[in-house]
């Protein structure tokens, strides 16, 4: 059977053309899907505000990310106007002055995304910017560094460049920022009034930033106060003298002035870097001036009385002026009591008390160091001190109750290393003991460097051993 041969070449030939065809549409299809992407990316550039991409801004995008530096500066200014910012380079100490813009990654130390305008002048920040067209690229609050807010227990060593906060040390540079307000000043308007926050990596301080600073007070009308004392928020006492320049951190307070029994507060404002001029004129009545009176009495260990008050005269004693009743008595002396006229800023009283049976009178003179008394003569003594209630009082004038005990003693155990003294007679020094007298006594303790204390103490006649025990003396710089 004879079989017909099929011509397969044209159906060869037919599958070939197929084939192309089929790729070329493929081809095509893939094309038009890729522009019409180029087209929709371009169109929500547009839409957005964006800049649009091209090859050559990838380019340039893939020669940003080659030539990107990074850097931990300081921020010391934001020039919003400009889209520029100024920082100082920690490690390479200068200056520099970049580019920002929507472009640039801004955020806060919780990695927050936030505007550069919203970071604090004085903070340590990271950041990194092209080399060329010093334009910022992404900015941080720097994770190295620390920050301490609120600080107002801190000291200055200039010369050794320490800062101490608390009990911990730091160093600082030459070039460290200091701000106050918008001024960059130096370490030295530092003061210890002021609140701080500060910056710095590891032991070193790099930025300061003062948050609370401080201004002076100057006094005027302040003569019925000279020689007082005065007190403003939370500065320690001063005494008010001529001139007096006092420094006081920013804010409102309260300013108190003193002058012997008399005091006046009012309400005072203080600005940052500003002088106050504080007037105290109207702080109520005239103050009371006061005098410095000093009591030189003999035998040492005598009680001084001063309007019926026990007073101790080891140091200067402050009256107000006028009249004031003064009594010097001591256990087998004359005792003296009159009136005392204060009316100088500074007198000295000498009181010598004779024993009460040598029939001898009380010898008073007075020292005014604001007059001659030489050309005053016994007059001045007049003006200060009148005897005309002077009154003596002897042991011939009241019954003795006083009966030595031979068999027992009084016992002084505390304070100790004072020396002691019974109705003005030295019987050593504590703990120690003496014989019994039976009575009422005036016990002295002295020691140097301390308050002179008297006690009235009875001793009884119970046949036994008397003891006394009394508190220590008080250390004269504590006054």
């Amino acid at each position: 059977m004879n079989r017909r041969k099929i011509n397969i070449r044209p159906i060869l030939s037919l599958l070939m053309g197929l084939s192309f065809l089929t790729v070329i549409f493929i081809i095509t299809m893939v094309e038009a899907s890729e522009g019409a992407s180029k087209k929709s990316k371009k169109n929500l550039e547009t839409s957005f505000g964006l800049e649009s991409s091209s090859e050559e801004d990838s380019e340039k995008a893939s020669e940003v990310d080659h030539t990107l530096v990074e850097k931990t500066a300081i921020l010391k200014k934001i020039h919003i106007s400009d889209h520029k910012v100024s920082l100082y380079d920690i490690h390479g100490q200068k200056e520099l002055l970049l580019n920002f813009a929507g472009s640039s990654d801004i955020r806060d130390k919780y990695d927050q995304v936030i505007l550069i305008s919203q970071i604090p002048i004085g903070t340590i920040v990271d950041l990194g910017y092209n080399d060329i067209n010093e334009k910022i690229a992404w900015m941080k609050t720097s994770t190295k560094a620390w920050e301490y807010i609120g600080v107002s227990n801190f000291t200055i060593q200039p010369l050794e460049r320490i800062f101490e906060i608390a009990d911990k040390k730091y160093r600082y540079s030459e070039d460290i920022l200091i701000i106050d307000g918008k001024d960059f000043v130096p370490i030295e308007n530092i003061k210890s009034q002021d609140v701080l926050t500060i910056w710095g990596i590891d032991d070193d301080i790099y930025s300061i930033i003062i948050t609370k600073g401080h201004g002076t007070v100057r006094l005027v009308d302040y003569d019925a106060f000279l020689g007082g004392n005065i007190t403003v928020g939370y500065e320690s006492l001063q005494q008010i003298t001529d001139d007096l320049v006092i420094t006081v951190r920013e804010g409102n307070f309260n300013l108190t002035v003193e002058n012997g029994n008399f005091s006046a507060t009012k309400n005072i404002t203080i600005s940052r870097n500003q002088e106050t001029l504080v007037s105290l004129k109207d702080l109520g009545p005239e103050a009371i001036p006061t005098s410095q009176v000093t009591f030189e009495i003999s035998p040492f260990g005598a009680d001084l009385y001063i309007d019926d008050e026990l007073t101790n005269y080891g140091n200067p004693i402050e009256l107000s002026y006028g009249t004031h009743k003064i009594k010097v008595s001591l256990g087998g002396y004359t005792t003296f009591q009159g009136n005392l006229m204060v009316d100088e800023a500074k007198k000295t009283i000498r009181v010598n008390l004779p024993e009460t049976d040598s029939n001898k009178d009380v010898d008073v003179s007075v020292d005014n160091e604001l007059a001659d008394l030489d050309d005053q003569g016994a007059d001045q003594n007049q003006d200060w001190i009148d005897l005309s209630e002077y009154e003596s009082e002897t042991e011939k004038d009241k019954p003795s109750d006083n009966i030595i005990d031979e068999e027992h003693y009084i016992y002084v155990q505390n304070p100790i290393g004072a020396s002691v003294y019974l109705d003005g007679e030295f019987l050593g020094i504590s703990p120690g003991n003496f014989r019994k007298v039976i009575g009422t006594h005036v016990l002295t303790l002295i020691k140097d460097g301390y308050e002179t204390k008297s006690y009235t103490i009875e001793v009884v006649d119970d046949g036994q051993d008397a003891y006394f025990s009394l508190s220590d003396l008080i250390p004269l710089n504590e006054n």
